[in-house]
């Protein structure tokens, strides 16, 4: 292809490849509309803003080109382009098409990108394009108006939120939200009972951002029979963190009857666990034992970022006078009147166990050799020992050996930790699904590094 060809068909693909904007902008002005339209879109993607004069050239829209609807795709992309560049030249140039353009697509994309370029002059014209006859444009300019934030557009909005088309009630609420005007609340409460439930849930995440002034709304909506808006009501009081929200939250954990769905005690635990409030550590140990595993790891979750926030009484200290230890409170330790068995107990619905145990009259058996009459029960059952460490820990001997006891469908890992302290040895004894163990990895280091046999 020689020059002159070049210059009457040039190829677009390769001046976008090679970003040569002159080149792309000389084909915006072709006199084949289809080489226009793909420089205009070439452009959009190249975002540079040499071209911004010749796009907006290409964006000014003109009765004749009603009959050539390829000129419409020209001044889509032009608007698109003019978006991502974001040049305030472009403003007037997009209101005149938001006015003016007989292409409802070609005004829609206008009103987007007035609201990506964020110029205040927008605010009035953006308002007119909410009565727009398509629903496409009073979609976009609620939420261009959204995304500049001028109170201005506020009892507009307002309006918009009874549009008849849900799209546009969506986005309404999603601007009052951005707005943040306290003045919504109202509006924004009542648009929950819409009859879309996009509308209401945008509606909740607006007064989400709202935040502390709607709270008491939130805590309404969250008394909904729906138990999707339940659900979404303890989220965004969640997000918003005001301990208001905590005794409703926790009252309704507690009433099963009213939030059996697992789904919404899950976003009621999330919810807890992003507040932080100590007082909400009991409920959410309870919730540990949950018929539920979604619910039991979301309070597992809950917990730990309570716990990460410094919040609530976390460490146990046991003492009986003959053996001391900590432990975290989520595990359910119980002290036996059993000569052998001290101690038992476990977390997570009893997924994980643990016992204490006492071994009479082992003045004359060291840890070692404890550890082989262990080795031996577990060779017996056919399990496989993965690891044996003999060590001191505060004036004992101890040894510690971990196995796997394997079932027709599943793997128990077994972990014994036996402690000897002149002539008393105390072994711990803790099982369950090896991927509990790792869930619960620091608990239990907790427990072993704490033990102490007190003579």
């Amino acid at each position: 292809m020689d020059l002159l060809e070049q210059e009457i068909e040039p190829d677009i693909d390769d001046l976008e490849q090679k970003k040569d904007v002159e080149g792309l902008i000389s084909a915006l002005k072709n006199d084949n509309y289809l080489i226009r339209r793909d420089a205009a879109r070439s452009l959009k993607r190249v975002g540079d803003k040499r071209a911004v004069e010749a796009l907006i050239a290409a964006l000014k829209y003109e009765s004749w080109e009603d009959d050539y609807t390829v000129l419409i795709a020209v001044r889509e992309s032009a608007a698109d382009a003019l978006g991502i560049i974001g040049d305030r030249r472009a403003v007037e140039p997009l209101i005149q098409s938001l006015y003016e353009d007989s292409d409802e697509e070609v005004r829609w994309k206008a009103a987007a990108t007035l609201g990506k370029i964020g110029d205040h002059s927008a605010v009035e014209p953006l308002i007119d394009a909410l009565n727009d006859k398509s629903w496409g444009v009073r979609k976009n300019a609620s939420n261009a108006l959204g995304d500049i934030g001028d109170k201005r557009a506020f009892d507009r909005l307002n309006i918009a939120l009874s549009d008849k088309d849900w799209h546009v009630r969506k986005y309404a609420a999603v601007a009052l939200g951005k707005i943040g005007d306290e003045q919504a609340i109202a509006p924004l409460v009542n648009a929950l009972n819409d009859e879309d439930s996009d509308v209401r849930w945008k509606s909740l995440m607006a007064l989400g951002k709202i935040g502390e002034p709607a709270v008491e709304p939130l805590l309404n909506a969250f008394k909904d029979e729906d138990w999707h808006m339940r659900g979404r009501a303890a989220e965004v009081l969640g997000k918003i963190g005001d301990e208001r929200a905590i005794e409703p939250l926790i009252n309704a954990l507690n009433k099963r009857d009213r939030t059996q769905n697992k789904y919404v005690r899950g976003r009621i635990i999330e919810a807890l666990g992003r507040i932080g409030d100590e007082r909400a550590v009991k409920p959410l140990i309870k919730a540990l034992d949950d018929q539920y595993i979604y619910v039991r790891l979301k309070a597992t979750e809950a917990l730990d970022l309570i716990k990460s926030k410094g919040k609530g009484s976390w460490i146990v200290h046991f003492d009986n006078g003959e053996i001391t230890f900590n432990y975290p409170n989520t595990w359910e330790v119980i002290e036996t009147t059993d000569e052998k068995k001290i101690i038992k107990g476990g977390i997570a619905n009893n997924a994980m166990l643990f016992s204490i145990n006492r071994l009479d009259e082992a003045e004359d058996i060291e840890p070692e050799e404890f550890a082989k009459i262990l080795k031996n029960v577990f060779l017996m059952q056919n399990s496989k020992i993965l690891s044996e460490i003999p060590f001191k820990a505060r004036k004992m001997d101890a040894y510690i050996i971990v196995g796997e006891n394997p079932h027709d469908v599943s793997i128990t890992k077994i972990m014994i930790v036996a402690f000897k302290r002149k002539d008393l040895l105390f072994y711990l004894w803790f099982a369950g699904a090896p991927d509990y163990f790792e869930l619960f990895d620091e608990d239990v280091d907790l427990i072993i590094e704490s033990f102490q046999i007190k003579n």
